[in-house]
């Protein structure tokens, strides 16, 4: 598990690692903001859409303050 933190040091999103080796990037309340897959090495957000290549999770914690 790695924990996300802004400058100020509070909490911004939580990375997990779920089944098959995947990881999945939480907002603090436990929302799912995106997957990353090593298998496809590609990133995809929660409705199952390709976001792009590689681990783009820790960038993405922005996207779960959206929601």
């Amino acid at each position: 598990m790695e924990i996300l933190r802004d400058n100020t040091g509070r909490q911004q999103g939580v990375i997990r690692e779920i089944a098959g080796e995947r990881k999945r990037l939480y907002t603090p309340a436990g929302t799912t903001v995106a997957d990353y897959d090593p298998a496809t090495n590609a990133t995809y957000d929660s409705n199952r859409r390709r976001i792009g290549t590689g681990n783009r999770l820790p960038g993405m914690v922005d996207r779960g303050k959206e929601r």
